[in-house]
């Protein structure tokens, strides 16, 4: 357009964008270099630590694109993003509430129930059975409860496993890939004191409140 009251397209807006081209690539690399020396699914939180430290500069990028040329895509999508993000930490703590860590009551307590789902793709049942058996050796060797064989004691063989190293290690065994994980945290508030068949409830409680969710997807 050739309207004298825009400022798209000047001098200055150019190299706005360069010096933000500049940071980019800057960014980029320090993210592939802490996401590749990531070895297993226990460095997860640093791969989203670092994806953190990327997306200001993704962002400053894409505004640099806006006002230089009115279009910020692809990367300007990459707000709404934030914005949700920004959206939920307000939610989880509304102003003028309780401090989480206050009791809501006398003789009353926060519940919380962390609810983890690792999906995981068995790509070598041999071996995932073959590891089933060392963790029951080290974790009960005078046990008979041995794992079968077959495809059948796969569950038997997860769960001796995760008895031995915990649920979080089944994506880093071989004959397992993890290829996404959800997180859901849900809270109430409870009587000091409650049975452990009221904690049991929790999360079938009406009462129950989704304070946090986190949905992963692995690329293959």
């Amino acid at each position: 357009m050739a309207d004298d009251d825009l400022t798209q397209f000047t001098r200055a807006g150019a190299e706005r964008l360069r010096a933000a081209a500049a940071e980019l690539a800057a960014a980029v690399t320090a993210h592939a270099e802490a996401v590749a020396s990531v070895t297993g699914e226990a460095g997860m939180p640093e791969v989203f630590a670092a994806s953190d430290r990327l997306l200001p500069a993704v962002l400053g990028y894409a505004d640099a694109q806006f006002d230089l040329t009115g279009n910020d895509f692809p990367f300007g999508v990459l707000h709404s993003y934030a914005e949700d993000d920004e959206t939920d930490d307000e939610e989880a703590v509304p102003e003028g509430a309780a401090d989480p860590g206050e009791d809501d009551a006398p003789g009353a307590a926060t519940e919380v129930a962390v609810l983890q789902r690792h999906d995981l793709l068995v790509t070598d049942a041999a071996a995932v059975l073959a590891a089933g058996r060392r963790a029951l050796s080290r974790t009960a060797p005078d046990g008979d409860d041995a794992v079968v064989g077959d495809e059948a004691d796969l569950g038997r063989a997860l769960a001796q496993l995760a008895a031995a190293d915990g649920w979080d290690s089944l994506g880093d065994l071989p004959g397992l890939r993890s290829t996404g994980r959800s997180v859901l945290v849900v809270g109430r508030a409870a009587p000091a004191g409650a049975a452990e068949d009221e904690r049991a409830d929790l999360v079938e409680d009406e009462a129950g409140e989704l304070l946090f969710s986190q949905h992963d997807v692995f690329p293959g």
